[in-house]
């Protein structure tokens, strides 16, 4: 971990260990800077980045492929030296026909990228040995075993020469951590690779209910890294816990994936809240040529409930656990059809139009995120800045047709959805690749006529 430790682990009640925080965090600090162990890009993301340092091919980034098996990208000699290094010298002859073969292409595309992980921490048995206690490598094999650690499954890659008793051997001792030890990692919240970080593994617990959340930091010839970031306030002495999975996920489902992938069941307010309300009546259904009356009324609380009645400004809860407080009449909008059919009104009348409609939908989402989500949630600013550019699509269609008045109100709301964009995703700062959603903002607002900030 760089820098100067702002965490401590100590032991925990439920868990093993816990981390907390040796000092008072503001939102946007820093928690925790990792390096990754391992990491492999998804099949989507071949031959568009580099499989090193991940940057992505531009007119000044030129991807050069490996001249021996032609299925590895880079992006200069120094990504190019480490991985032959690393591992690609003992792979990369076979590897063509290990990728070709019927076990490897009868797997998804996340468990195709778990398999040439597995086979990159394998290929040199030596590392494991290491007798340095803080290694990444004693770190990774001092992390629990995942609930379904006999489970082994995946083909692996062995090259030649290689001891397979020996390589079996250490890939089921690897992979029964590695599966419940994994990360997705992201670029503007879009999945690109998976990745090996032991040592937030070792350190941080789930909740629901985070106070932190992970990003990751793209820089042409380095290693990826993780930067844990904080989302609020957090206090001396307070435990720091990111999210293993999506909070807006429907209650069973994020029980069921914890239990079934991490061998716990998760006590945080937000499952302790649906739990105690499950089972929830389901909402009126969505689509068709037009939502029920009931449905739309639904929708009206809802935003009301989280973001204030029309006639006051919007405004986002700043305070984690609003959720606790909502009426009954409200509960539905937990049930498991709700946030899909909603999210997918939004996406299509977003990119097709009407974009009233578009706007009417994604305020609702944006109410449903604000409601589940911590507050500066990455999900709340993005979504926000979809809000913000779909008004401004509004008013750049309707042209002269709109009254000035209305053209002007329209304005002043796209302002406050970048507003709200900003104050989150300014927060979570940069991460991914270059460009992305703040630099979106910035052209918005120059395109509103703002002076640049």
């Amino acid at each position: 971990m760089k820098g100067a430790p702002k965490i401590c682990l100590k032991v925990h009640s439920t868990a093993r260990n816990a981390a907390f925080s040796t000092s008072a965090q503001p939102p946007g600090s820093i928690v925790a800077t990792i390096s990754s162990l391992a990491t492999c890009l998804l099949p989507s993301e071949k031959a568009k980045r580099c499989d090193v340092c991940h940057v992505l091919q531009s007119d000044a980034v030129k991807l050069k492929r490996c001249s021996g098996c032609a299925s590895f990208w880079y992006c200069g000699t120094t990504c190019q030296t480490h991985a032959w290094k690393s591992h690609h010298r003992k792979l990369c002859k076979g590897f063509n026909a290990f990728a070709a073969s019927t076990e490897y292409q009868a797997l998804t595309a996340h468990d195709q990228v778990d398999a040439l992980l597995l086979s990159q921490m394998v290929v040199e048995p030596s590392v494991w040995r290491t007798e340095y206690l803080d290694s990444p490598y004693a770190t990774f094999m001092d992390l629990m075993k995942g609930p379904r650690a006999d489970a082994f499954d995946l083909p692996l890659y062995l090259p030649k020469g290689a001891s397979a008793v020996e390589s079996r051997a250490l890939a089921q001792e690897l992979h029964a951590r590695f599966g419940n030890n994994n990360f997705v990692l992201h670029s503007h919240l879009t999945s690109y690779a998976h990745g090996v970080f032991p040592l937030a593994s070792r350190l941080f617990n789930h909740s629901c209910v985070p106070n932190a959340a992970c990003k990751y930091i793209i820089e042409p010839e380095k290693p990826v890294t993780m930067q844990v970031v904080a989302l609020r306030d957090i206090g001396i002495d307070e435990e720091i816990t990111i999210p293993y999975l999506d909070p807006a996920l429907p209650y069973r489902i994020r029980r069921e994936a914890l239990e079934a992938n991490y061998g716990f069941t998760c006590e945080c307010s937000l499952c302790r809240f649906q739990r105690k309300i499950d089972p929830v009546s389901s909402p009126p259904e969505r689509g068709g040529e037009g939502d029920t009356e009931a449905l739309q009324e639904l929708d009206l609380a809802l935003r009301t409930f989280t973001l204030g009645a029309n006639t006051q400004p919007l405004n986002i809860p700043v305070v984690p656990g609003m959720f606790e407080t909502t009426p009954p009449p409200l509960y539905p909008v937990f049930h498991e059809s709700y946030l899909p059919a909603l999210s997918e009104v939004f996406s299509k009348t977003s990119h097709e139009g009407s974009y009233a409609d578009a706007v009417e939908s994604g305020l609702t989402l944006l109410a449903l995120y604000a409601l589940v989500y911590p507050p500066n949630y990455p999900q709340i600013g993005m979504h926000a800045l979809e809000l913000s550019k779909t008004l401004w699509n509004l008013i750049c269609t309707a042209g002269s047709d709109i009254p000035a008045k209305e053209e002007e109100v329209l304005e002043a709301q796209t302002r406050r959805f970048l507003d709200i964009a900003a104050s989150v995703l300014e927060s979570f700062g940069p991460e991914g690749d270059d460009g992305g959603p703040l630099g979106e903002i910035q052209a918005l607002r120059e395109a509103l006529g703002e002076p640049s900030r």
